[in-house]
């Protein structure tokens, strides 16, 4: 992890210098943390704020709401979120979450392999949806997730390297959110693998508001490829129709908008940028001393991200802890 940071080092240093004489904005701070490392968030259509706390760095608390004024409170309540004291919630250890079109909140419980699907107007279990052992590997990292709601299914990005340092072995994890029926697909597809050795493979995965296309790439990868959301259910058909779309950067999450504008948190640049059939493109920087940025959403003319240092953890420093300052939420209006 020592030759990633020195890396990621001296890009950044190099794109702060062209930034500032481009004149390319900052993002604007939306909300801050202290005491909780955020990882994902979601958003829903009325506003509502939903974050999960960091699992690389053992977060008691598992998803919490963020409030309009700032607020920020477990969700959906101790016995599901809140681990503090040893107590043994429900969710184990949690990274991917999103709100779908009918105000469920669904949060992929990494640690206890399934689906919690909340309802958040009603403030009540939808359900729990089992991730068979079967589709998993001894090193699966079930973090990122796109939820196809045209097609009652759920396609999770299992990155592997669950250890944080063995090989690549990734592929998508298929579940029919109905009947619970599951597949592990396109294992170890080119388009899926980190551009060197001790990369991180498969990890940001989108699906386009219209339900139409599935977007994804490497964590380590430069480039983001697209596949029909149709043809996961047949991998012969998935892998012939997989394409590639445009550049990116070495990248954490992605968020997809009506035009195909693929949304990019930017771990090179620390920056949130965006691709498209026209190349990659920075469109704000972080603020400085800020890095990772991570999780990404969409609402209301704005892309959301979530800056929480990851690099500077001691999972990935190498042992050593430079976390500096709060961790944040920001955002920058979409291209026109």
């Amino acid at each position: 992890m020592i030759k990633i940071n020195r890396y990621l080092l001296s890009t950044f240093l190099t794109f702060a210098t062209f930034a500032s004489a481009n004149n390319i904005k900052m993002v604007e701070t939306v909300a801050t943390f202290e005491n909780i490392r955020p990882a994902n968030m979601a958003i829903s259509k009325n506003g509502r704020m939903f974050v999960t706390g960091h699992p690389i760095v053992n977060s008691t608390k598992k998803v919490i709401e963020v409030s309009a004024i700032g607020t920020k409170n477990v969700y959906p309540n101790v016995k599901y979120s809140d681990s503090t004291n040893g107590y043994d919630s429900i969710i184990k250890a949690t990274i991917g979450i999103t709100v779908d079109s009918k105000e469920n909140l669904w949060i992929l419980d990494m640690g206890a392999k399934q689906f919690v699907v909340w309802n958040i107007k009603e403030n009540k279990l939808n359900k729990i949806i089992k991730i068979p052992e079967n589709v998993l590997t001894k090193t699966s990292f079930l973090q990122d997730f796109a939820l196809d709601e045209k097609r009652n299914r759920v396609i999770i990005a299992d990155m592997t390297q669950g250890d944080l340092k063995s090989a690549p072995i990734p592929a998508f994890v298929v579940i029919n959110t109905l009947s619970g029926k599951a597949s592990r697909i396109a294992q170890s597809h080119p388009s899926m693998m980190p551009d060197f050795e001790g990369g991180f493979a498969l990890n940001p995965i989108a699906i386009d508001p219209t339900f139409e296309w599935v977007y994804y790439g490497a964590l380590n990868g430069k480039k983001v490829f697209r596949v029909p959301a149709r043809n996961f259910d047949n991998e012969k058909k998935l892998i012939k129709n997989i394409e590639e779309y445009a550049p990116k950067s070495y990248s954490d999450g992605i968020k997809v908008d009506k035009n195909q504008n693929v949304y990019i948190t930017d771990i090179e640049k620390q920056a949130i940028g965006v691709s498209n059939k026209d190349g990659y493109k920075i469109i704000a920087t972080l603020p400085k001393g800020q890095s990772w940025p991570d999780g990404v959403e969409i609402k209301d003319g704005y892309v959301y991200g979530v800056i929480n240092q990851l690099n500077r953890t001691p999972a990935l420093n190498n042992g050593k802890d430079d976390t500096q300052g709060s961790f944040l939420i920001v955002k920058t209006p979409l291209i026109k």
